[in-house]
């Protein structure tokens, strides 16, 4: 290999080694300001999803507990409070939908009534799946009207929920999310009842 080779290694490890450096150091300026991009969304949405509560209180542990009792999906579950009175639950869920996974808050009022619900993220098709962020879908009366022990379907699976023309399964997988939450919200609010709030079982 001749000197004209090895100074182009020479150069194209240098560039490699540079580009690499600079890729690291605008990651480590940047990564802070998207975590806190992503949190303030998660806070957007979590009072979209309870209006009535102003503090939002993580329960770290149940998550797990509620997927060993078969419900899977919820990444997270926050405890709703306003001036210290409780006004329910807020569960972050994670479902498939057409292009990926699409995440979902959904809140839960004390008396076991769907609050509301907001898509966090999502990769759908645009003008077609991603409308499930919107609220003409979000806000339909059969979402409004949901309540613990109830299980939402889209009408062409004999169910109240209008589904997005032409995106059935990204409206199916934002109906499997509330249906976990509310399963959820049930189990929690039962535990409660019958033992003062001190968790699943």
């Amino acid at each position: 290999m001749g000197k004209q080779e090895w100074r182009l290694i020479l150069v194209l490890t240098v560039i490699c080694v540079l580009s690499g450096g600079v890729l690291g150091w605008v990651n480590a300026l940047t990564a802070p300001v998207i975590e806190e991009q992503r949190e303030l969304a998660k806070q957007r949405a979590l009072q979209k999803a309870l209006p009535a509560a102003t503090t939002f209180v993580e329960e770290e542990a149940l998550p797990k507990e509620l997927e060993s009792l078969g419900l899977e999906g919820i990444v997270e579950v926050h405890r709703a409070y306003h001036d210290g009175e409780e006004k329910g639950y807020v569960f972050i869920v994670d479902q498939r939908g057409y292009a990926g996974p699409i995440r979902m808050a959904v809140g839960v009022t004390p008396l076991g009534n769907l609050s509301a619900l907001t898509v966090i993220d999502q990769s759908e098709t645009p003008g077609l799946g991603a409308k499930i962020k919107n609220d003409k879908f979000l806000k339909q009366p059969a979402f409004q009207e949901a309540q613990v022990g109830a299980e939402l379907a889209v009408k062409k699976d004999r169910g109240e929920v209008d589904a997005i023309a032409s995106a059935t399964i990204s409206s199916r997988a934002v109906v499997r999310g509330v249906n976990t939450a509310l399963s959820a919200a049930q189990s929690l609010l039962e535990v409660e009842t019958t033992s003062g709030g001190e968790g699943v079982d």
